[in-house]
């Protein structure tokens, strides 16, 4: 941690390896985050697919519910006990409840397919974080984005995961971060 500090010609100072542990135990773990949900998050098409077709399965179990307690309400006898006391009326009104709230969200993105957000590569999400820690540390809310920045900041990304690309060439750096800030 020292080494990031005087990459970035920053005196460390016990209060400022403080400061820059807590921060980068904070950056840490919203880069990890992002790693998971840019890796794993659905588009709104896969999205919408799945909720019309958890809107379908809804229809379907209240359309067998509703016409079990039409007649002799077997289903419903047998699911009582596992619905704690709350009674399948109860259960159905929450189906449709659910029913209506997927369907809802089903429509509103099939017609916002074209308004896409821009998923932010984890990447830039840390070297934002780094920037802001950047700042803080040297008591400069915009510090620039040159040579002391990508150093701490290449510094930074190997302690948190040695894995992450930083731009070798300092102008890719500000390029990228440029554009982030933005």
């Amino acid at each position: 941690m020292k080494a990031a500090l005087v990459a970035g010609g920053i005196r460390p100072t016990n209060e400022a390896l403080s400061v820059l542990g807590a921060g980068l135990g904070a950056v840490s773990h919203g880069y990890h985050i992002e790693r998971v949900i840019s890796s794993e998050a659905k588009t709104s098409a896969e999205l919408e697919k799945e909720l019309s077709r958890l809107h379908a399965a809804f229809r379907t179990a209240i359309g067998i519910l509703d016409a079990d307690m039409k007649g002799l309400s077997q289903i419903g006898v047998l699911l009582s006990e596992s619905l704690h006391g709350r009674g399948i009326s109860k259960f159905i009104e929450d189906l449709r409840s659910l029913s209506s709230h997927t369907e809802m969200y089903s429509n509103i993105l099939a017609q916002n397919t074209a308004i896409r957000k821009r998923r932010q590569n984890p990447e830039t999400w840390l070297f934002l974080a780094a920037h802001d820690l950047f700042a803080k540390l040297t008591a400069n809310e915009e510090p620039g984005i040159a040579g002391p920045l990508h150093r701490f900041t290449k510094h930074c990304a190997a302690l948190v995961d040695e894995r992450i690309k930083v731009p070798e060439s300092e102008n890719a750096f500000q390029k990228r971060l440029t554009a982030a800030l933005r």
